[in-house]
């Protein structure tokens, strides 16, 4: 859902990425019922991150908004984070505060905190609204659920990488423009809304698991990956201990993204090329600023999940 009545002019663009429900109907309708509204259809399914390059080159304005199908946007969310965008040239990305939908007082992100080894944690994830204040902050990621960012930025960096359809794509995004030496800001008094519940099932283990491994493989240097070798296989312990308590499907799931990555070696090594392409930072710059550890209490309602998952696949 959006609204928008702030000063910054809006064109909206939806993207039917190949539904098979009636949304696609709704939007139609929509866009017959106002000018602003356009819509697009993809005649396959190209994930996420495909259906914002779908729109990229449709979009006429500054700045490309992306919001989730389920977040709910109120009035004025735009106008702050395209000011800041505006008053700070070396920010190519601003996230408005993102709050839980089931509890509008809590927190579901500000943005995200990076990992080192590639992992992304919501930053201050059921923390209470107060926590964040007014006041923009810089952030090492971005949160895909909702972000500005420049779109001639976007389009310099080859568009957003869907390679990976669904998951993790908002982490990858978040190593390129530090790469690329482009700022990532959260501005508080800019909120929306989003349908979030934390969990895990293993189609989605795979797809995350595959896709960092992926850029970490085409993000950094061989040498530097061994020099952080020691904490990469301390997430490798974890990840495959989680694995082993949520039973067999998880297990199969952790492996097969190992076979992927295999698999798919030439293509990691194009995607490499392509961002040493847009590369400013080395790969320490880009680490200098990433977290070392990780989030308890994340993990520990990731850990309460035992057992076989109710959901296997997405969409099931």
């Amino acid at each position: 859902m959006l609204e928008h009545s702030g000063e910054v002019p809006v064109e909206v663009l939806v993207v039917d990425n190949a539904s098979s429900d009636d949304s696609a109907g709704l939007a139609e309708r929509l866009a017959d019922e106002h000018d602003e509204v356009r819509l697009l259809r993809s005649p396959t399914n190209r994930g996420y991150a495909g259906a914002v390059n779908f729109a990229l080159p449709e979009a006429r304005g500054d700045y490309l908004a992306v919001l989730n199908m389920d977040v709910v946007a109120g009035s004025n969310w735009l106008d702050p984070l395209v000011a800041l965008l505006e008053a700070n040239p070396a920010a190519g990305v601003v996230c408005p505060l993102v709050l839980l939908k089931s509890d509008p007082g809590r927190i579901m992100a500000a943005g995200q905190n990076l990992n080192k080894t590639g992992l992304g944690f919501n930053r201050w994830l059921g923390k209470s609204r107060e926590v964040a204040g007014t006041d923009p902050l810089q952030v090492t990621g971005l949160h895909g659920a909702a972000f500005v960012i420049r779109r001639p930025l976007l389009e310099h960096l080859g568009g957003w990488d869907e390679t990976g359809f669904l998951y993790f794509e908002d982490v990858e995004l978040s190593w390129l423009l530090r790469i690329a030496a482009s700022e990532i800001w959260c501005v508080p008094a800019s909120t929306v809304s989003h349908d979030y519940h934390l969990s895990m099932f293993p189609h989605k283990l795979f797809l995350l698991e595959r896709n960092r491994w992926r850029m970490l493989l085409a993000d950094l240097r061989g040498r530097t990956r061994l020099a952080i070798s020691p904490l990469l296989a301390l997430s490798e312990l974890l990840m495959w201990g989680y694995c082993l308590l949520r039973g067999p499907k998880f297990l199969r799931a952790k492996w097969r993204s190992y076979g992927w990555v295999r698999a798919n070696r030439a293509e990691i090594r194009a995607r490499r090329e392509q961002v040493d392409s847009v590369r400013r930072r080395s790969d320490w710059g880009v680490l200098r600023g990433l977290r070392w550890g990780y989030p308890v209490d994340q993990f520990l309602t990731l850990g309460r999940e035992r057992g076989e998952s109710s959901r296997d696949r997405i969409g099931a």
